[in-house]
């Protein structure tokens, strides 16, 4: 007797669970069309590795004799180390620090003396917000964010490394998440970065003159792949 009720009562409540499953489920259908419960986690962490190509030349210049030394830049690389957090299926924060990397030159008029090789660094700790599309296993993204960024500005033939004051810029960008597993997905990221960095009161010496560092901008497209893992 015991034991047709307790199996009655697990009965009972194995159907109310199996109802209640499909009610969440049904209304998180309703809510969220394309978020058919994929297995994306709360939480990922991603790997990038890419490149940086610069989209503005630079210049650097002397007031006081009103010469100036032109620049031009190369593509260099770019890599991330960022954790994120789903808010929503179709929204989470991603919060990371990366290191790219740039070159370049500086040449006043057409001789090869005054030719100088250049080399920049940057460190950015970057917050950007993703709205995401899944559909399934591929989640394809765009995202807005905000960052601070660390800029060292090496010149060949100079013994000193000038360091840049902290400069707040702004990414945008898209992407592309292709889910492998329930835990772990591969992408690729494109963005665009705006950052004006700040040198002060640093003076360069070039032919024995010496030049302020300004019109210098970071501004140019990062790409990279991405491997993540989510928690």
């Amino acid at each position: 007797m015991n034991r047709n009720i307790d199996d009655g009562c697990r009965g009972a409540f194995a159907r109310a669970t199996r109802a209640m499953l499909l009610l969440i489920l049904g209304s998180v259908a309703l809510l969220v069309p394309q978020a058919s419960g994929d297995g994306r986690l709360g939480s990922y962490v991603a790997l990038k590795a890419g490149i940086y190509s610069p989209s503005e030349s630079f210049n650097i210049g002397n007031l006081d004799i009103q010469t100036t030394f032109e620049g031009d830049t190369e593509t260099g690389f770019d890599g991330e180390i960022a954790i994120g957090h789903y808010f929503l299926p179709t929204f989470a924060l991603e919060l990371g620090i990366g290191y790219f990397k740039g070159k370049g030159s500086l040449e006043a008029g057409s001789t090869t003396a005054a030719r100088h090789d250049v080399d920049f660094d940057v460190i950015p700790f970057i917050l950007s917000a993703k709205a995401l599309i899944p559909t399934g296993p591929v989640d394809p993204y765009g995202e807005v964010g905000i960052g601070a960024y660390f800029t060292q500005f090496d010149v060949s033939d100079n013994l000193n490394t000038f360091d840049g004051t902290t400069t707040f810029g702004l990414h945008a960008g898209a992407g592309l998440n292709v889910n492998i597993t329930q835990s772990a997905f591969i992408g690729v990221e494109g963005r665009y970065v705006w950052a004006n960095p700040s040198f002060g009161d640093q003076k360069i010496k070039l032919n024995d003159t010496e030049y302020a560092l300004d019109g210098f901008k970071l501004n140019g497209f990062t790409t990279t792949l991405v491997l993540g893992f989510s928690f």
